[in-house]
Protein backbone atom coordinates (compact mmCIF):
# COMPACT_ATOMS: atom_id res chain seq x y z
CA UNK A 1 0.00 0.00 0.00
CA UNK A 2 2.95 2.37 0.53
CA UNK A 3 3.72 2.23 -3.17
CA UNK A 4 0.22 3.37 -3.98
CA UNK A 5 0.94 6.70 -2.33
CA UNK A 6 2.86 7.69 -5.45
CA UNK A 7 -0.45 7.94 -7.30
CA UNK A 8 -1.45 11.61 -7.43
CA UNK A 9 -4.85 13.10 -8.15
CA UNK A 10 -5.23 16.77 -9.02
CA UNK A 11 -8.88 16.88 -7.97
CA UNK A 12 -9.71 20.58 -8.51
CA UNK A 13 -8.17 20.56 -11.99
CA UNK A 14 -9.99 17.35 -12.86
CA UNK A 15 -13.44 18.57 -11.82
CA UNK A 16 -13.03 22.04 -13.32
CA UNK A 17 -11.93 20.62 -16.65
CA UNK A 18 -14.83 18.14 -16.69
CA UNK A 19 -17.10 21.15 -16.41
CA UNK A 20 -15.25 23.18 -19.03
CA UNK A 21 -15.06 20.32 -21.51
CA UNK A 22 -18.78 19.68 -21.16
CA UNK A 23 -19.40 23.20 -22.44
CA UNK A 24 -18.11 22.20 -25.88
CA UNK A 25 -20.88 19.63 -26.14
CA UNK A 26 -23.60 21.70 -24.40
CA UNK A 27 -23.07 24.57 -26.84
CA UNK A 28 -23.83 22.16 -29.64
CA UNK A 29 -26.90 20.62 -27.99
CA UNK A 30 -29.37 22.09 -30.50
CA UNK A 31 -27.73 20.49 -33.52
CA UNK A 32 -27.36 17.21 -31.66
CA UNK A 33 -31.10 17.14 -31.02
CA UNK A 34 -31.68 17.58 -34.76
CA UNK A 35 -29.53 14.58 -35.59
CA UNK A 36 -31.06 12.01 -37.93
CA UNK A 37 -31.24 8.73 -36.03
CA UNK A 38 -33.54 6.97 -38.48
CA UNK A 39 -30.62 5.10 -40.01
CA UNK A 40 -27.75 3.32 -38.28
CA UNK A 41 -25.93 5.89 -36.21
CA UNK A 42 -26.64 9.62 -36.05
CA UNK A 43 -26.23 11.90 -39.07
CA UNK A 44 -25.12 15.45 -38.29
CA UNK A 45 -25.27 18.12 -41.00
CA UNK A 46 -22.42 20.53 -40.31
CA UNK A 47 -23.36 22.77 -43.27
CA UNK A 48 -24.82 22.51 -46.78
CA UNK A 49 -21.75 20.69 -48.07
CA UNK A 50 -20.66 18.60 -45.09
CA UNK A 51 -22.28 15.89 -42.95
CA UNK A 52 -21.01 12.99 -40.86
CA UNK A 53 -22.51 9.79 -39.54
CA UNK A 54 -21.50 8.89 -35.97
CA UNK A 55 -21.96 5.38 -34.62
CA UNK A 56 -22.13 4.84 -30.89
CA UNK A 57 -18.68 3.60 -29.80
CA UNK A 58 -18.24 0.54 -27.66
CA UNK A 59 -16.52 0.91 -24.30
CA UNK A 60 -13.47 -0.89 -25.69
CA UNK A 61 -13.30 0.88 -29.07
CA UNK A 62 -10.35 3.07 -28.09
CA UNK A 63 -8.37 -0.01 -27.04
CA UNK A 64 -9.20 -1.95 -30.21
CA UNK A 65 -8.12 0.97 -32.41
CA UNK A 66 -4.76 1.38 -30.64
CA UNK A 67 -2.64 -1.00 -32.79
CA UNK A 68 -4.25 0.16 -36.04
CA UNK A 69 -3.68 3.82 -35.19
CA UNK A 70 0.04 3.26 -34.68
CA UNK A 71 0.29 1.29 -37.92
CA UNK A 72 -1.57 4.01 -39.79
CA UNK A 73 0.68 6.65 -38.26
CA UNK A 74 3.73 4.86 -39.60
CA UNK A 75 2.16 4.60 -43.06
CA UNK A 76 1.25 8.30 -43.14
CA UNK A 77 4.51 9.59 -41.69
CA UNK A 78 6.98 7.69 -43.82
CA UNK A 79 5.31 7.87 -47.21
CA UNK A 80 7.14 9.73 -49.96
CA UNK A 81 4.66 12.64 -50.09
CA UNK A 82 5.46 13.48 -46.47
CA UNK A 83 9.24 13.71 -46.86
CA UNK A 84 9.16 17.51 -47.22
CA UNK A 85 7.22 17.86 -43.95
CA UNK A 86 9.72 15.59 -42.18
CA UNK A 87 12.61 17.65 -43.53
CA UNK A 88 11.04 20.94 -42.41
CA UNK A 89 10.30 19.60 -38.92
CA UNK A 90 13.83 18.18 -38.60
CA UNK A 91 15.38 21.47 -39.72
CA UNK A 92 13.21 23.47 -37.32
CA UNK A 93 14.14 21.16 -34.45
CA UNK A 94 17.82 21.52 -35.32
CA UNK A 95 17.60 25.33 -35.34
CA UNK A 96 15.82 25.34 -31.98
CA UNK A 97 18.38 22.93 -30.47
CA UNK A 98 21.06 25.49 -31.33
CA UNK A 99 19.28 28.24 -29.36
CA UNK A 100 17.74 26.13 -26.60
CA UNK A 101 19.88 27.44 -23.74
CA UNK A 102 19.47 31.19 -24.45
CA UNK A 103 15.72 30.70 -25.06
CA UNK A 104 15.43 28.85 -21.74
CA UNK A 105 17.38 31.55 -19.88
CA UNK A 106 15.36 34.41 -21.35
CA UNK A 107 12.05 32.60 -20.78
CA UNK A 108 12.87 32.06 -17.11
CA UNK A 109 13.93 35.70 -16.70
CA UNK A 110 10.65 36.81 -18.28
CA UNK A 111 8.73 34.40 -16.05
CA UNK A 112 10.26 35.94 -12.95
CA UNK A 113 9.23 39.40 -14.15
CA UNK A 114 5.67 38.07 -14.44
CA UNK A 115 5.83 36.67 -10.92
CA UNK A 116 6.22 33.08 -12.14
CA UNK A 117 9.51 31.88 -10.61
CA UNK A 118 9.39 28.48 -12.31
CA UNK A 119 8.09 26.29 -9.52
CA UNK A 120 6.50 22.90 -9.98
CA UNK A 121 5.09 22.19 -6.57
CA UNK A 122 2.10 20.20 -5.39
CA UNK A 123 0.64 20.05 -1.92
CA UNK A 124 -1.18 17.13 -0.40
CA UNK A 125 -4.69 18.24 0.51
CA UNK A 126 -6.27 15.05 1.91
CA UNK A 127 -6.58 11.30 1.34
CA UNK A 128 -9.28 9.20 -0.32
CA UNK A 129 -9.02 5.45 0.33
CA UNK A 130 -5.34 5.83 1.05
CA UNK A 131 -4.61 7.86 -2.08
CA UNK A 132 -3.27 11.40 -1.56
CA UNK A 133 -5.27 14.14 -3.27
CA UNK A 134 -2.80 16.80 -4.37
CA UNK A 135 -3.44 20.32 -5.64
CA UNK A 136 -1.12 22.95 -7.19
CA UNK A 137 0.56 25.21 -4.68
CA UNK A 138 1.04 28.15 -7.05
CA UNK A 139 0.24 29.52 -10.50
CA UNK A 140 3.36 27.95 -12.01
CA UNK A 141 2.18 24.47 -11.15
CA UNK A 142 -1.44 25.19 -12.09
CA UNK A 143 -0.44 26.36 -15.58
CA UNK A 144 1.83 23.35 -16.02
CA UNK A 145 -1.11 21.06 -15.23
CA UNK A 146 -2.88 22.27 -18.37
CA UNK A 147 -0.99 19.43 -20.04
CA UNK A 148 -1.29 16.85 -17.29
CA UNK A 149 -2.92 13.50 -17.98
CA UNK A 150 -5.71 14.33 -15.53
CA UNK A 151 -6.60 17.34 -17.67
CA UNK A 152 -7.24 15.25 -20.76
CA UNK A 153 -8.95 12.55 -18.73
CA UNK A 154 -11.26 15.25 -17.39
CA UNK A 155 -12.00 16.52 -20.89
CA UNK A 156 -12.83 12.99 -22.07
CA UNK A 157 -15.05 12.36 -19.04
CA UNK A 158 -16.88 15.62 -19.74
CA UNK A 159 -17.79 14.53 -23.25
CA UNK A 160 -18.61 11.04 -22.02
CA UNK A 161 -21.02 12.38 -19.39
CA UNK A 162 -22.75 14.68 -21.83
CA UNK A 163 -22.90 11.99 -24.51
CA UNK A 164 -24.59 9.52 -22.19
CA UNK A 165 -27.05 12.10 -20.86
CA UNK A 166 -27.98 13.57 -24.27
CA UNK A 167 -27.60 10.32 -26.23
CA UNK A 168 -25.11 12.11 -28.46
CA UNK A 169 -22.94 9.76 -30.50
CA UNK A 170 -20.72 12.66 -31.53
CA UNK A 171 -19.86 13.48 -27.92
CA UNK A 172 -19.36 9.80 -27.10
CA UNK A 173 -17.03 9.39 -30.08
CA UNK A 174 -15.12 12.49 -29.02
CA UNK A 175 -14.58 10.99 -25.56
CA UNK A 176 -13.50 7.66 -27.06
CA UNK A 177 -11.15 9.34 -29.54
CA UNK A 178 -9.46 11.41 -26.81
CA UNK A 179 -8.87 8.22 -24.81
CA UNK A 180 -7.58 6.57 -27.98
CA UNK A 181 -5.27 9.50 -28.66
CA UNK A 182 -3.97 9.52 -25.10
CA UNK A 183 -2.95 5.89 -25.51
CA UNK A 184 -1.25 6.37 -28.88
CA UNK A 185 0.52 9.66 -28.08
CA UNK A 186 1.63 8.26 -24.73
CA UNK A 187 3.10 5.18 -26.37
CA UNK A 188 4.74 7.10 -29.23
CA UNK A 189 6.33 9.80 -27.07
CA UNK A 190 7.56 7.32 -24.48
CA UNK A 191 9.08 5.15 -27.19
CA UNK A 192 11.02 8.12 -28.61
CA UNK A 193 12.04 9.35 -25.14
CA UNK A 194 13.51 5.94 -24.33
CA UNK A 195 15.57 6.10 -27.53
CA UNK A 196 16.78 9.71 -27.56
CA UNK A 197 17.67 10.04 -23.87
CA UNK A 198 17.80 13.85 -23.59
CA UNK A 199 18.34 15.64 -20.29
CA UNK A 200 15.58 17.88 -18.97
CA UNK A 201 16.68 21.49 -18.35
CA UNK A 202 16.49 21.29 -14.56
CA UNK A 203 18.92 18.34 -14.54
CA UNK A 204 21.10 19.45 -17.48
CA UNK A 205 24.86 18.93 -17.07
CA UNK A 206 25.73 20.92 -20.24
CA UNK A 207 24.15 23.88 -22.03
CA UNK A 208 21.17 22.67 -24.03
CA UNK A 209 21.10 19.33 -22.24
CA UNK A 210 23.09 16.21 -23.03
CA UNK A 211 21.74 13.61 -25.46
CA UNK A 212 22.36 9.95 -24.60
CA UNK A 213 20.85 7.89 -27.45
CA UNK A 214 19.72 4.37 -26.55
CA UNK A 215 20.38 4.75 -22.82
CA UNK A 216 20.56 1.87 -20.40
CA UNK A 217 16.91 1.32 -19.50
CA UNK A 218 17.65 0.54 -15.88
CA UNK A 219 19.42 3.89 -15.56
CA UNK A 220 16.54 5.54 -17.41
CA UNK A 221 13.96 4.38 -14.87
CA UNK A 222 16.18 5.25 -11.91
CA UNK A 223 16.80 8.80 -13.14
CA UNK A 224 13.98 9.62 -15.56
CA UNK A 225 14.54 13.43 -15.86
CA UNK A 226 18.04 12.78 -17.16
CA UNK A 227 16.66 11.08 -20.26
CA UNK A 228 13.02 11.97 -21.00
CA UNK A 229 12.89 15.56 -22.32
CA UNK A 230 12.45 14.82 -26.03
CA UNK A 231 9.71 15.07 -27.24
CA UNK A 232 7.15 16.68 -24.93
CA UNK A 233 4.40 14.21 -24.06
CA UNK A 234 2.33 16.97 -22.44
CA UNK A 235 2.28 19.08 -25.60
CA UNK A 236 1.69 16.11 -27.91
CA UNK A 237 -1.34 15.05 -25.89
CA UNK A 238 -2.64 18.61 -25.72
CA UNK A 239 -2.39 18.97 -29.50
CA UNK A 240 -4.16 15.64 -29.95
CA UNK A 241 -7.02 16.68 -27.66
CA UNK A 242 -7.54 20.03 -29.39
CA UNK A 243 -7.42 18.35 -32.80
CA UNK A 244 -10.00 15.71 -31.86
CA UNK A 245 -12.45 18.28 -30.46
CA UNK A 246 -11.99 20.75 -33.31
CA UNK A 247 -12.37 18.07 -35.99
CA UNK A 248 -15.58 16.74 -34.44
CA UNK A 249 -17.03 20.23 -33.96
CA UNK A 250 -15.83 22.05 -37.11
CA UNK A 251 -18.70 24.53 -36.98
CA UNK A 252 -17.36 25.89 -33.67
CA UNK A 253 -14.60 28.17 -34.91
CA UNK A 254 -13.49 29.24 -31.43
CA UNK A 255 -12.19 25.80 -30.40
CA UNK A 256 -8.81 25.99 -32.14
CA UNK A 257 -7.97 29.58 -31.07
CA UNK A 258 -8.79 28.78 -27.44
CA UNK A 259 -7.02 25.43 -27.58
CA UNK A 260 -3.89 26.80 -29.23
CA UNK A 261 -3.87 29.71 -26.80
CA UNK A 262 -3.86 27.31 -23.84
CA UNK A 263 -1.16 25.24 -25.54
CA UNK A 264 0.98 28.38 -25.90
CA UNK A 265 0.66 29.04 -22.17
CA UNK A 266 1.53 25.41 -21.44
CA UNK A 267 4.56 25.55 -23.75
CA UNK A 268 5.85 28.69 -22.06
CA UNK A 269 5.32 27.27 -18.59
CA UNK A 270 7.12 23.99 -19.31
CA UNK A 271 10.21 25.92 -20.42
CA UNK A 272 9.83 28.33 -17.51
CA UNK A 273 9.63 25.41 -15.08
CA UNK A 274 12.73 23.82 -16.59
CA UNK A 275 10.85 20.70 -17.66
CA UNK A 276 11.35 21.07 -21.44
CA UNK A 277 13.51 22.76 -24.05
CA UNK A 278 11.73 24.61 -26.85
CA UNK A 279 13.18 22.15 -29.39
CA UNK A 280 11.17 19.39 -27.71
CA UNK A 281 8.03 20.89 -29.25
CA UNK A 282 7.98 20.51 -33.08
CA UNK A 283 7.93 16.71 -33.06
CA UNK A 284 5.40 16.73 -30.19
CA UNK A 285 3.03 18.95 -32.18
CA UNK A 286 3.37 16.78 -35.29
CA UNK A 287 2.73 13.60 -33.30
CA UNK A 288 -0.33 14.99 -31.52
CA UNK A 289 -1.89 16.46 -34.66
CA UNK A 290 -1.44 13.35 -36.79
CA UNK A 291 -2.60 10.90 -34.13
CA UNK A 292 -5.61 13.11 -33.38
CA UNK A 293 -6.61 13.17 -37.06
CA UNK A 294 -6.24 9.39 -37.26
CA UNK A 295 -8.46 8.85 -34.21
CA UNK A 296 -11.18 11.09 -35.65
CA UNK A 297 -11.07 9.43 -39.07
CA UNK A 298 -11.75 6.04 -37.48
CA UNK A 299 -14.69 7.33 -35.44
CA UNK A 300 -16.99 8.83 -38.05
CA UNK A 301 -18.13 8.45 -41.67
CA UNK A 302 -18.37 11.33 -44.11
CA UNK A 303 -21.64 11.20 -46.07
CA UNK A 304 -23.46 13.13 -48.75
CA UNK A 305 -25.59 16.04 -47.65
CA UNK A 306 -29.20 16.47 -48.67
CA UNK A 307 -28.32 18.94 -51.41
CA UNK A 308 -25.69 16.65 -52.88
CA UNK A 309 -28.09 13.71 -52.78
CA UNK A 310 -30.87 15.69 -54.46
CA UNK A 311 -28.52 16.84 -57.21
CA UNK A 312 -27.37 13.30 -57.86
CA UNK A 313 -30.91 11.92 -57.89
CA UNK A 314 -32.34 14.66 -60.12
CA UNK A 315 -34.24 13.18 -63.11
CA UNK A 316 -32.34 13.56 -66.36
CA UNK A 317 -34.14 12.98 -69.66
CA UNK A 318 -32.25 11.88 -72.76
CA UNK A 319 -33.50 11.08 -76.26
CA UNK A 320 -31.50 8.76 -78.47
CA UNK A 321 -32.12 7.30 -81.97
CA UNK A 322 -33.09 3.62 -82.01
CA UNK A 323 -32.74 1.20 -84.88
CA UNK A 324 -34.07 -2.36 -84.61
CA UNK A 325 -36.05 -4.91 -86.60
CA UNK A 326 -39.29 -3.03 -85.98
CA UNK A 327 -37.93 0.05 -87.72
CA UNK A 328 -36.57 3.44 -86.67
CA UNK A 329 -37.70 5.11 -83.44
CA UNK A 330 -36.68 7.22 -80.46
CA UNK A 331 -35.63 5.87 -77.05
CA UNK A 332 -36.08 7.95 -73.87
CA UNK A 333 -33.62 7.31 -70.99
CA UNK A 334 -34.16 8.56 -67.41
Amino acid sequence: MRGLLLFRINLPALFSLILLSSLFAVIDAQSEEAADSSRAGQVLCINDQLAYRYQKPAWTTFIKHFPGDLRQYGQITFRRSNLVNIAVMTALTGVLVAVDQPVLDETQRFGKRLGLPGNNKMKRAFYVLGFPIEVPRDWDTALYFLGDGWTHTGVALGFLGYGLAAKSNRALQTASQIAEGMATTGFATQFIKHITGRESPFTATVAGGKWKPFPNQFDYHKHVPRYDAFPSGHLATAMMTVTVIAENYPEKKFIRPIGYGLMTILSFEMVNNGVHWVSDYPLALALGYTLGKIAVSRGREKIETGQQTRRRNKIQLGFYPLLNRAGVGIMMRL
